[in-house]
């Protein structure tokens, strides 16, 4: 199970997600389809659904919502917001 890191601060707005990263003082802000995953994350929603959810709701395939999925979540994971 992927967990958010603790003292992640996110706020919504409009299609788009910012967050911080107190620990690092960094300000990330995520697009439509980023934000969409970062949500069903916070949900704690399994990679699986997160990817049957996206095709649905982008209208691709579920390969590409995999790959989308998969490359995002190990962005998060690099820079330490996830784990």
């Amino acid at each position: 199970m992927i967990k958010l890191k603790k003292g992640i601060v996110s706020q919504k707005v409009g299609q788009k997600t910012t967050i911080f990263d107190g620990e690092k003082s960094v300000l990330y802000t995520f697009n439509e389809t980023a934000s969409f995953i970062f949500d069903q994350l916070k949900k704690e929603a399994k990679l699986e659904k997160i990817v049957d959810l996206m095709a649905k709701k982008f209208n691709v395939k579920k390969e590409t919502a995999k790959n989308d999925v998969e490359e995002f979540v190990k962005t998060l994971k690099a820079k330490k917001i996830v784990s």
